[in-house]
């Protein structure tokens, strides 16, 4: 038995643009993780405005949780980061004078409770930011994917009722 001419129309996945971006079709190689990509860079700018309400931003939130494990130098810090020792020094530095690192005079560089407690809040941040807004961007996929009507990733297909 054939399906009657509307249901197969409806079933096809569309072959023109993406109503999203007005530019490709849906169904073209790379097009879900281009999506995912996005997905992750809108991720990574809400946490990057969350650790700026801190003065911090991604480097300086690592650096600064790296000291909270352990104190260390400058030379040890640039080898554990795989960065120049120079890149280190800005970014504790700025800690400093944020009042969230502190060298004492053998050179070994630490946290101090307010860094501490910025590691918290920030954290706290992140964490509240990336709920809203992973609910948010979930519903927005689901809601593309069905309206696409693609294969789901377990393998099977999104069915319109």
């Amino acid at each position: 038995m054939t399906p009657a001419r509307g249901e197969e129309a409806a079933s096809r996945v569309p072959s023109g643009p993406n109503p999203a971006s007005g530019s490709e079709p849906a169904t073209a190689p790379g097009y879900f993780p281009r999506l995912l990509s996005a997905a992750a860079h809108v991720k990574h700018i809400a946490s990057d405005s969350a650790l700026d309400r801190f003065g911090l931003n991604q480097a300086s939130f690592h650096l600064l949780e790296c000291l909270a494990s352990a104190a260390a130098t400058e030379a040890e810090l640039a080898e554990a980061e795989g960065q120049s020792e120079t890149a280190i020094r800005v970014h504790l530095l700025k800690l400093q004078s944020s009042g969230y690192s502190v060298r004492d005079e053998s050179g070994i560089w630490s946290v101090t409770d307010a860094g501490l407690k910025a590691i918290e809040w920030a954290n706290l941040a992140q964490a509240e930011t990336t709920l809203d807004d992973s609910q948010e961007l979930r519903q927005a996929l689901r809601s593309l994917i069905s309206s696409l009507g693609l294969e789901q990733p377990d393998g099977g297909t999104q069915k319109k009722l």
